[in-house]
């Protein structure tokens, strides 16, 4: 068993963006991030893994697979291995989202 609050836990880089709470190499990763206002994620494809989201809070603008969406609470999206996305929080609001990363098998 592992435990771990995402309070306890320090952003990757500054005062906002992601947290990463469980990672097993070659596996999978597990965080959360908060998006401020004016924060974006750039656009960028994993060669080797599928990545989900999980919107929680926030309203940002999300482009996966050339599709761009107004996110909402409670959105999933899953980006397959190799396509793109990109996700800027263009709100007043901070976004909070989960995401997972697992490698695909080789």
């Amino acid at each position: 068993m592992e435990y771990k609050n995402d309070r306890d836990v320090k952003f990757n880089r500054g005062i906002s963006g992601s947290k990463y709470l469980f990672v097993q190499e070659n596996r999978y990763t597990f965080g959360t991030s908060y998006l401020n206002p004016g924060d974006e994620i750039k656009d960028h494809a994993h060669a080797d893994e599928i990545e989900l989201f999980y919107f929680i809070s926030g309203a940002p603008k999300f482009i996966i697979a050339g599709k761009e969406f107004r996110v909402k609470s409670g959105d999933a999206f899953k980006a397959l291995a190799g396509e793109n996305h990109y996700l800027v929080n263009d709100t007043k609001e901070i976004v909070h989202m989960n995401f997972i990363k697992i490698k695909e098998a080789v």
